[in-house]
């Protein structure tokens, strides 16, 4: 592989990992947002950030690294006590958030260099004895920064565009840092005829003023020094007040804090078996040994201090008395990075900073060894650091396409699998075979034992909980709600409840209109909520649970509720029905009105709502996932949306029936009898046929004509018991009147292609063991 397709392939990597840690930082700020000096929310956000950050360099993304740095330092101040989080705070770090995502997507991250640089600025504010893009603002009776001139030449190798890097790029990030006065060197310039435009010739000579450490300029240069020729020479100017290492020490000094960096992340990964852990520990001592030798050279004692601590513990680790407990490795991630801290500002650290020392490392370890209850880091409470620790032991990435085949693969042996039992029925009574027919069934079961188990290991795989949906909405109700002046309350509910990775990305849209419409429409003004007696706060409930083989979503809320009588008077103002069916209407029918397509009930369009594009969609799309959506409102109390998914659209459990010698399949969690009824108890009215069946009366529609368009005057000739499935319908409850039920089958649905697409009555088509086709039905559709 040429190194232009691995940077491709690290670069689409990290946007992967990077996807995770931006979901992760949505929640990990709103709930920051409430618990603003929580040491372990404040860690959680900085690792994410810092991760985001050196990850993106190494992949490429540098204009996005060098915005990412700017919120790292909010975050950072914020951790040590230097500033605390407010709600201003963390609006500016979601929409930081937010633009790191499209700068991550962006094929022109220019186009957002004004906006990234607003954000700068306004992060500056709160940090101001940190250097900026703007005039930082200098605390009340706080030491003016030490500024430094650093005069700096930099010939990046004549290749360095092959490795992805656009050297020019690290030079402006340079004029981040203070104020720079940039010369391009020309002198390695070739003519014209013989200019190689992959290759660069130019180099630079920069003229810098900054309060930052050599080790952060030289952190800019970190991925292509090795290949460039690179000088720094820095000299203090004003009241400097120490003199930075400088020279190969400094260099190695700063690798040493990029390393110990990275190890304290891996650290986090580090297996939990003795056997596997102690070896990548011995690694790690000899890294540490060597970094050791460094500090004790340069006096830096309270880098020696955090380096004996670590390094006794790892001791420890390897030698089998210390246990690799989620404790264990959150005190070594939290040593490393104050390593790193140290390294880059040995000024500023002090002998204090080491997180535990080594007596209480070593007794750490020591209760971690023994059986019993597991101590606790004095740094964060237990709930916090079991959120903190809760990471898989090994994880591995598969492409969901190679899923999908395998699924695929599953599906078809099941489908070969229905085989057996046909084939056995024939050698036994066509062919008087017997005793083969017995074999052939006898292998027909092992091979649907193996059948099943791979079918539900494959499943197992592809269901993910749905707490990778309800991660955006917390963000979503808070913005919606400091833009309208609103206090809400969103209650989740479920988030462990499982769905195929299919039905999951489908359904994220739909919840977040209803959630947003459960909040726009829904939730009052605070003041109209105590005037009718309400608390100040509106709730919002996002609940997820199973129900059989399906999986239930509830969007609910504690508002003003609709009202039926003004949903028919829009209804009727926009021509939609006409006054008779107005007056016909019930209740649950008005409210169905709202997922009719245009239809609103908003009584100015916003940026949010009003259009009525929406909630028709909604329905739509559920309908695409197979499954139903009901609603129910009372007018002052609230109102709930309730949808009915099936777990999986790949794998279906159903009850084949036959009608008029066609075989059909109805998905068995929408069937909820199955009766031969006598035909004295169905009835005619009008053109309505019914049934009564403990004590339910139930309409009845003949499946053999229902898709025929039959006249419904004619009579019917019922059979002396009419086999009756009682469905599920968006319509309520029907009985279908079949032929015969055949048995329960398991089926792979398939899609009818795009010339049948429009037909809502049915999901797909399957194939029977035997290779016929039969059709299953959409309940949702089938009315």
């Amino acid at each position: 592989m040429d190194i232009v397709a691995l940077q491709l392939q690290l670069r689409e990597s990290f946007r992967v990992e990077a996807a995770d840690l931006l979901a992760e930082l949505d929640s990990s700020m709103l709930e920051l947002e409430s618990s603003p000096k929580d040491p372990a929310l404040l860690n959680r956000v900085f690792r994410a950030i810092h991760t985001i950050k050196g990850s993106g360099a190494t992949a490429g993304f540098n204009e996005m690294a060098a915005f990412t740095h700017h919120v790292e330092e909010l975050f950072d101040e914020a951790r040590l006590g230097h500033l605390t989080i407010t709600p201003e705070m963390i609006d500016l770090a979601l929409q930081a958030k937010d633009l790191i995502g499209e700068l991550l997507e962006s094929d022109g991250p220019e186009a957002l260099e004004a906006v990234c640089n607003q954000v700068v600025e306004a992060l500056a504010k709160y940090i101001p004895h940190k250097v900026s893009t703007i005039a930082p603002q200098a605390k009340s009776g706080a030491r003016a920064p030490t500024q430094r001139r650093y005069q700096i030449f930099f010939r990046p190798h004549p290749q360095v565009f092959s490795s992805g890097t656009d050297p020019a790029h690290l030079v402006e990030e340079l004029g981040t840092l203070g104020v720079a006065s940039v010369v391009a060197t020309l002198d390695r310039v070739p003519p014209l005829a013989s200019l190689d435009p992959e290759l660069c010739y130019l180099a630079w000579q920069v003229d810098l003023v900054s309060a930052q450490p050599l080790g952060r300029i030289r952190e800019i240069f970190a991925f292509v020094e090795d290949e460039s020729e690179l000088r720094i020479e820095g000299e203090a100017e004003g009241a400097a007040s120490g003199v930075e290492p400088t020279g190969p020490l400094a260099a190695y000094l700063n690798i040493a804090a990029q390393s110990l960096e990275a190890i304290g992340g891996f650290l986090l990964q580090l297996p939990a078996t003795p056997e596997t852990a102690a070896p990548v520990c011995r690694n790690y001592l000899r890294i540490l040994g060597t970094f050791r030798a460094a500090a004790l050279h340069q006096r830096q004692d309270a880098t020696v201090a955090l380096l004996a601590a670590q390094i006794q513990l790892l001791e420890e680790v390897v030698a089998g008395t210390v246990k690799v407990s989620a404790e264990t490795k959150l005190i070594l991630a939290e040593g490393f990075q104050k390593l790193e801290t140290a390294i880059r500002s040995p000024a500023e650290a002090q002998p204090d900073a080491v997180v535990a020392t080594p007596a209480a490392l070593a007794s750490a370890g020591q209760a971690a060894a023994e059986p019993g209850p597991t101590p606790q880091p004095a740094a964060a409470p237990p709930e916090a650091l079991a959120k903190e620790s809760a990471r898989p032991a090994a994880t591995i990435r598969v492409d969901q396409e190679k899923l999908d085949r395998l699924m695929r693969a599953a599906g078809e042996l099941l489908v070969a699998r229905n085989a057996f039992p046909v084939l056995a029925k024939r050698l036994t009574v066509e062919h008087g075979l017997s005793g083969m027919g017995k074999e052939v069934r006898d292998a027909g079961n092992h091979i649907s034992h193996i059948a099943d188990d791979l079918q539900a290991a494959v499943m197992s795989i592809r269901m993910m909980p749905i707490r990778s949906v309800y991660q955006r909405f917390p963000r979503l109700v808070r913005d919606i709600c400091r833009a309208q002046n609103k206090e809400a309350e969103l209650v989740l509910e479920g988030e462990d409840t499982e769905l195929d990775k299919t039905v999951i990305e489908q359904i994220a849209d739909p919840l977040v209109h209803l959630v947003r419409n459960a909040v726009d429409h829904g939730i009052e003004a605070p003041e109209i909520r105590i005037q009718t007696n309400k608390p100040r706060s509106g709730k919002v409930t996002l609940k997820a649970y199973n129900r059989g083989n399906n999986v239930v979503l509830e969007v609910s809320d504690d508002g003003r509720g609709m009202d039926p009588e003004r949903l028919k008077r829009k209804a009727l103002d926009r021509g939609v029905i006409s006054e008779a069916e107005a007056e016909a209407m019930n209740d649950s029918a008005a409210l169905d009105l709202i997922f009719l397509p245009g239809f609103s009930t908003a009584d100015k369009v916003t940026d949010i709502s009003g259009r009525g594009v929406g909630m028709d969609v909604v329905r739509s799309n559920i309908r695409n996932l197979h499954g139903t959506t009901t609603l129910e409102s009372r007018l002052g109390l609230g109102s709930r949306i309730t949808i009915t998914l099936p777990a999986s659209l790949m794998v279906s459990k159903g009850i084949l029936v036959e009608a008029d010698g066609e075989e059909y399949v109805f998905p068995i969690e929408s069937v909820l009898q199955m009766v031969n009824l006598p035909r004295d108890r169905v009835h005619r009215h009008e053109n309505t046929h019914f049934a009564t069946f403990r004590n339910e009366v139930y309409p009845i529609i003949r499946l053999a004509d229902h898709f025929a368009s039959a006249d419904p005057s004619r009579p019917i000739a019922w059979r002396a018991e009419v086999p009756l499935a009682i469905v599920q319908t968006n319509r309520g409850k029907v009985g279908v009147a079949v032929d015969r039920f055949v048995s329960d089958v398991e089926v792979i649905v398939k899609p009818m292609g795009r010339d049948f697409a429009n037909i809502s009555a049915f999901q797909g088509a399957t194939i029977m063991g035997d290779g016929r086709v039969a059709l299953v039905i959409n309940p949702a559709g089938f009315i």
